[in-house]
């Protein structure tokens, strides 16, 4: 029996989703969307790698640390594996609580736990067949695809997704410089952007106002700037190539209003 199939909208909720990749360099202010996003969006879950939170202390987020990529898990020590998290954010308990958002904070970290794994895994397999040396291409093509997928299970979760890495600097074949996530392994970093429907990258400069006082302006770049890599589902067009904002729900916030208010706060400008 042939199945019935309906098909979908555009307007479906799931379209809404905003999924996100956010890298930039250290004190950009990656870890404090997370603020942001509780605020906009209501009650959110992070996955936490840098044990960094005490910035978004008085936001009152629940997280869970990743320790380890599969390393098993100990409550009463604080110790949690990836994995473990990974299995619990796809349950019915998970589920019964609601949130709205989920965040992994950061990529980097888990980057690291990941390769350790695969490579952990490649040294089993190379001493069970007597070998002296693990296949290093094994290691690293497992590496990849765990990540990816899990990534990927992650962005396709009905709610907001926000993911934080490091930038990495590094040459193009033109010997420009560029900057990707920093996560192990080039076919990762490359391959990420990706799987996102935006890609933001922070980045901070500092300038002197008129009482020659330094202060820190923090941009955002949405599209392929100088070297950067990053990308929005803009519909409307209404983002500029780099905005100046330290808040990614304020560019959200601009992607989803109704037209009418969107040139109303064009022509108050």
């Amino acid at each position: 029996m042939t199945a019935v199939l309906k098909p979908l909208t555009t307007l479906d909720v799931s379209t809404s989703y905003r999924k996100v990749l956010l890298y930039g360099h250290h004190g950009w202010g990656k870890t404090t969307q997370m603020k942001y996003y509780q605020a906009e969006y209501g009650p959110g879950f992070i996955i936490s790698g840098e044990s960094g939170l005490s910035s978004i202390r008085s936001a009152n987020i629940d997280f869970l640390p990743f320790t380890s990529w599969d390393g098993g898990s100990d409550p009463e020590n604080n110790q949690y594996s990836f994995v473990d998290i990974f299995k619990w954010i796809r349950s019915p308990e998970f589920r019964k609580k609601k949130y709205k958002w989920i965040g992994i904070d950061s990529l980097s970290e888990l980057s690291d736990y990941s390769y350790k794994h695969a490579e952990a895994e490649a040294i089993q397999v190379a001493e069970k067949a007597g070998k002296k040396e693990h296949n290093g291409f094994a290691a690293w093509g497992n590496h990849t695809a765990q990540m990816l997928g899990a990534c990927k299970a992650v962005r396709d979760m009905p709610m907001h997704v926000i993911v934080t890495a490091l930038a990495k600097e590094g040459k193009d074949s033109n010997d420009e410089t560029e900057y990707w996530p920093m996560v192990a392994g080039k076919q990762l970093m490359n391959q990420l952007p990706g799987i996102f429907d935006c890609v933001f990258c922070g980045i901070r400069a500092t300038s002197e106002d008129d009482n020659s006082k330094r202060r820190v302006v923090r941009y955002l770049v949405t599209d392929e700037v100088r070297g950067w890599h990053g990308k929005a589902r803009d519909e409307g067009r209404r983002l500029k190539p780099v905005e100046k904002t330290g808040n990614v729900v304020e560019l959200f916030k601009r992607l989803d209003m109704s037209e009418d208010d969107y040139q109303r706060t064009r022509k108050g400008k």
